[in-house]
């Protein structure tokens, strides 16, 4: 079976759907599935054609984020579903609408499949409210699969007449061997690796550096924190590289200008279990979401989180049993249930425990991959 991915970033470039795609090509290749990607190559710094964990990796398009690059991308990914896009079965997009669109047209030339996977929240409704949106929504729609990867985008789909069995329901996957809970003697070498002293509390954030991750309200938040809790260190591990709505270098800007103590901003890492395995607690003050990867990252590291009730957010935390919820935007609130957990130790581990369970029980990538093999038979034999 040959699946070309489809998505308008991979990486070397950070973010929950790409480390996702990631992780679950190889499931899919170990059931002899041949993958490929297709993605937007972004800047100069970007091959062409690379391979990346040995699967070839197609760049389209000119460097640049403005429309004529945006435009130039959309047309030479169509073209390229349209010739090359021969030698697979199935196109499997990812993320956004408009790629799946774009696959779905192209299979209506070609008589291939598509599978199209929703990962945020609140993007398939608005596109009722403009004519050009209806248009793309009711080609979309037409999709032989859309995996809807929590309850709220399933209901989504439902709001604007998707046929059921054109739904998908599906989650994301995470891999608990990976991310698990350290030994202390683990957790302290890599916290003297990174600076960090055993005695320190440490706040992990983990994400890209934009507006609806909600990094704005963590920061907020952080001055309330150390006040109470002095040795509090706010470690933020991701960057806005070619976001559109990066709000890396304001926050960076809002740390100085306020001169804000023992918050350190680490980057993109390829290694994010590192850092998961330094903190005593997630914080995932996110606005907007689909089943969050890095959420499910930090539960399967065992460790307590705070979060906003939002999305498939709330498909993985229950209140008071293993995270916090607070609502979004709340910056008092946030800080009031971070210092209440970093000051009980006990509620803390017993949180982080009930989430690490619940990521062995029902979240593995050998599951998910399982769904995924299926479907394609499915919709492949159906056609």
């Amino acid at each position: 079976m040959r699946i070309l991915m489809v998505i308008e970033r991979y990486i070397p470039i950070w973010g929950g759907a790409e480390n996702q795609l990631r992780q679950l090509i190889p499931h899919l290749t170990h059931k002899g599935c041949k993958v490929e990607v297709v993605t937007r190559r972004w800047d100069n710094s970007l091959s062409a054609l690379e391979q990346v964990d040995g699967i070839k990796v197609h760049r389209l398009g000119i460097p640049g984020t403005g429309v004529l690059p945006t435009v130039v991308f959309i047309l030479s990914l169509f073209l390229f579903l349209l010739t090359k896009g021969r030698h697979f079965e199935i196109f499997h997009s990812h993320g956004v609408v408009n790629m799946g669109v774009l696959c779905r047209l192209a299979c209506m030339v070609t008589g291939k499949v598509n599978v199209a996977k929703i990962a945020t929240a609140g993007k398939i409704i608005p596109l009722q409210q403009g004519i050009l949106g209806k248009i793309l929504l009711n080609i979309f729609k037409k999709s032989d699969a859309i995996a809807a990867i929590s309850k709220e985008i399933q209901e989504e789909l439902y709001t604007v007449a998707t046929k059921p069995d054109h739904i998908f329901a599906t989650t994301n996957g995470v891999d608990c061997t990976r991310f698990h809970p350290p030994t202390q003697k683990e957790k302290i070498g890599l916290r003297n690796k990174n600076g960090f002293t055993e005695i320190d509390r440490i706040v992990l954030f983990s994400g890209r550096l934009v507006h609806r991750k909600g990094l704005d309200t963590l920061i907020k938040a952080w001055p309330e924190i150390l006040k109470n809790i002095p040795k509090a260190h706010l470690v933020i591990v991701g960057s806005g590289r070619n976001q559109p709505d990066s709000i890396e270098e304001e926050m960076v800007k809002f740390k100085s200008d306020h001169q804000l103590a023992n918050i350190h901003f680490m980057g993109e890492t390829t290694r994010p279990e590192k850092f998961l395995a330094l903190a005593d607690i997630f914080a995932f003050p996110s606005r907007l979401e689909g089943f969050p990867n890095a959420l499910m990252e930090a539960m399967a590291s065992g460790l307590p989180t705070v979060a906003t009730s939002i999305g498939g957010v709330t498909d993985l935390i229950k209140d008071n049993i293993n995270g916090l919820l607070i609502p979004p935007d709340d910056h008092k609130q946030l800080a009031q249930k971070i210092i209440s957990l970093l000051n009980d130790s006990n509620t803390a581990h017993s949180f982080g425990a009930q989430a690490r369970q619940l990521m062995l029980k029902k979240y593995s990538f050998k599951s998910i991959c399982a769904d995924y093999f299926s479907l394609y038979e499915r919709i492949i034999n159906k056609k």
